[in-house]
């Protein structure tokens, strides 16, 4: 995906290791693009947080909430110190989906992943299951 520079300056955010991006059931209403460092997506299970994922470089996340308007469903935390993050918030997203055919493009295959890793960890538990 580009985007271009003025929009980097503009809404770029930086983090530091451990800096919380955003808590799992806060109002999402940005989604992130990472530009450096990286950010693990963490969820809270039987009162511990347990990590899902780290993303890097050129990766998106908190899209969901962005497009459902829904609590987030995990909370995200910087990995590195100086990791930048765009964030786009919901006028600037309904512009570039409206204005950038390739941005809505890559958002819909970001979230068809995340359905098919979803799909992927169900099939996964149903087997463990069956062999127990």
């Amino acid at each position: 995906m580009t985007i271009d520079k003025k929009l980097n300056i503009r809404f770029m955010q930086e983090y530091q290791k451990g800096d919380i991006v955003f808590e799992q059931d806060s109002e999402g209403d940005e989604l992130f693009v990472v530009i450096s460092g990286s950010v693990e997506i963490l969820q809270k299970q039987n009162n511990r947080f347990k990590a899902l994922v780290t993303l890097g470089k050129g990766e998106i996340f908190g899209e969901m909430a962005l497009v459902e308007r829904i609590p987030r469903t995990a909370r995200a935390v910087a990995v590195e110190d100086t990791t930048q993050l765009i964030v786009v918030d919901q006028p600037r997203f309904v512009y570039l989906v409206s204005q950038q055919p390739v941005f809505a493009l890559t958002i819909m295959r970001v979230l068809c992943n995340r359905i098919h890793s979803l799909e992927k960890r169900h099939t996964d538990l149903l087997n463990e299951r069956s062999r127990s």
